[in-house]
């Protein structure tokens, strides 16, 4: 009876193997390519045949007279007597040149159908790497917040790369050694019936073997997975924190912690290894018992079956030849297993559902109004809400700073209003229509966003301010967003100037030069609605009074949020909203808060004598 998880493996392998249809004909054509390489294999076996009973006949015998006068070699599968009956050579030539095609078609046909299903197998591991990819671009943002980086990172480079030896591996495996064992035995079964039989006996107990080590295989697969993934984690650390890890001498702490997800691999590694070898040997140790058995019945003239001495040795032959793919296809149940954990892992995510997107309309504003009436929010496995019943207001045109202290919900209230989120209750509206009736591509269309996290792609400058949907800028747009930001004071020092790479994360820059890169970004998209979050927080003094001034020109008849710790940069905001522990506890101008002498003053009062 097929079990629930059977069921499971029969699926996942039948979705991996769909990716190989748009490469059907690559698959055929190398199916026929080991199918003729298994036929040159028993060839090979049979000319060993054919020679001995050359060595009966006398060396004064011809070719025909060889074919004719041995009782094995005269069956029709018997492909030697094709070329003893129709090529008048010598026989010495004839069977060098029969094992000189043998070897030839063998080889031949093995190169071919490998590389056939090389390009297929790599085909499949890249199709999937790319569905995988794309799907995190759609995946909502609680997706990246509840998995660790290095488990998605080694999805995409070594959990897929696993899925080469299930997707073609495995049906490389099946058709070039499965074609060989299946021609072979197919040969001794038309030499002797009753003989052959004995290897079928051991069925069964292969079939028990594999059960037992499939189970074993696909739990020590799934073992695997994870602990690579702990040690890309680690290593991510590494190279990312790899200033703070040596600021705070903490190289022997991180080295453990690398050393023991390291080990944990190795130990799962070494238990597959011993899995497999032990099932392998086992079955080995089967059929040399069962061609020992083979050779010692071999002496008994009833099963023997009036088998001659030609018949003997290619039938001895083929028995021993099946030992090389009888191995590689019991090995083939560890790279299934592996491969199916691989695969049902990386088909889970990217079955995962996407960014919800219920919005119909296209936002089409040249003005926003944004209002957040009673917006209740906590993220997923919170232990606290995150927003309380928070309520705002911004017209058209003007600016709302909030203020508040590390975690008070200040960048959640930003990422709502992107849509990274969604309120548990509430409703935030735009020109007095919810966000949620707008697509989330047309709503961040009408959206600047410089956000706290100061992160390039390795690019170019000019690739990293015109991105996404502002590549198609024009060169006068991008250089008049690179002289408002301020990002030409230090490109003019560079060789390449704009076209100066960053460096991964933008490493080849300071923090402040990394900011004004994603200011001019948002100069250059010159949406409605603009967002800065804490947009001058890497910013010295000097580097911050340079591009407030461009700021204060972007802002301009804009409607803009502002988060900010520094009050300084806000006291011209038309409004400001205090945040505490996710309520808005102050609400007004600058002048209005200080005079209220509440919390803002408080902050600002706290924040000035620290200047002084």
């Amino acid at each position: 009876m097929i079990t629930k998880s059977e069921r499971s493996d029969w699926h996942t392998y039948g979705r991996l193997t769909s990716y190989v249809r748009s490469r059907a004909w690559y698959f055929v054509i190398a199916l026929l390519a080991f199918f003729l390489a298994a036929i040159a294999e028993v060839f090979f076996a049979q000319i060993l045949g054919s020679v001995v009973s050359s060595f009966e006949a006398g060396s004064d015998s011809f070719a025909g007279d060889i074919a004719k006068d041995t009782v094995s070699t005269k069956s029709w599968f018997w492909i030697p007597n094709y070329f003893l009956h129709y090529v008048p050579w010598p026989i010495p030539i004839l069977f060098a040149c029969m094992i000189g095609v043998a070897a030839l078609v063998r080889a031949l046909s093995n190169v071919v159908g490998e590389f056939l299903l090389s390009r297929v197998s790599f085909y499949v591991v890249h199709t999937i790497r790319c569905e995988l990819h794309d799907r995190l671009l759609l995946l909502p943002c609680s997706y990246f917040d509840e998995s660790r980086q290095g488990d998605i990172s080694n999805r995409l480079t070594d959990t897929t790369s696993k899925l080469r030896d299930t997707a073609t591996e495995v049906l490389r495996i099946l058709m070039q050694d499965g074609g060989k064992l299946v021609f072979m035995l197919g040969a001794m079964l038309l030499i002797n019936l009753w003989l052959t039989l004995l290897f079928f006996v051991l069925a069964p107990i292969v079939a028990v073997i594999v059960h037992h080590a499939s189970r074993r295989f696909r739990d020590l697969s799934i073992r695997i997975q994870s602990s690579m993934g702990e040690v890309t984690h680690f290593g991510q650390e590494t190279v990312l924190l790899h200033k703070t890890i040596r600021a705070y001498g903490a190289q022997d702490q991180q080295s453990q912690a690398f050393q023991d997800a390291s080990t944990k691999n190795r130990q799962q590694h070494l238990k597959m290894v011993a899995t497999k070898a032990t099932s392998a040997q086992f079955i080995q140790l089967l059929v040399a018992f069962a061609i020992a058995a083979l050779v010692g019945v071999l002496f008994i003239d009833q099963i023997k079956g009036g088998m001659d001495a030609a018949g003997i040795i290619t039938y001895i032959g083929l028995a021993g030849a099946l030992a090389s793919p009888i191995k590689r296809l019991s090995d083939l149940n560890a790279r299934l297993q592996i491969g199916l954990a691989a695969a049902s892992e990386i088909f889970d995510h990217i079955d995962r559902d996407t960014e919800l997107d219920n919005g119909r309309d296209e936002l089409c504003a040249t003005r926003a109004a944004i209002q957040f009436n009673h917006v209740d929010f906590s993220y997923q496995k919170a232990d606290k809400q995150t927003l309380t019943d928070v309520s705002l207001e911004v017209a058209p045109g003007q600016t709302l700073a909030i203020v508040g202290a590390t975690g008070a919900g200040k960048t959640t209230l930003i990422q709502l209003l992107l849509r990274f989120y969604e309120p548990k209750s509430g409703q935030i509206l735009l020109n007095g229509v919810p966000i949620s009736s707008y697509t989330k591509e047309s709503l961040r269309n009408h959206i600047a966003f410089v956000s706290q996290e100061v992160v390039l792609f390795n690019d170019t400058i000019r690739n990293n301010i015109a991105y996404g949907n502002l590549r198609n800028s024009t060169t006068a747009q991008i250089e008049s967003a690179v002289q408002r930001a301020r990002v030409d004071v230090f490109t003019q020092r560079m060789q390449k100037g704009l076209d100066s790479n960053v460096g991964d994360r933008g490493t080849n820059l300071s923090q402040g030069e990394r900011q004004r890169i994603l200011i001019a970004r948002a100069i250059l998209k010159d949406a409605p609605v603009l967002i800065l979050d804490e947009a001058t927080s890497s910013l010295d003094a000097e580097s911050e009074s340079l591009i407030q001034a461009a700021l204060d020109e972007m802002m301009s008849g804009r409607t803009t949020l502002v988060v900010a710790h520094r009050l300084s940069t806000i006291v011209n905001a038309d409004t400001i909203a205090v945040v505490e522990q996710g309520s808005v506890v102050e609400l007004g101008s600058h002048q209005e808060l200080l005079a209220k002498n509440g919390r803002y003053a408080k902050l600002h009062a706290s924040q000035f004598r620290n200047a002084d």
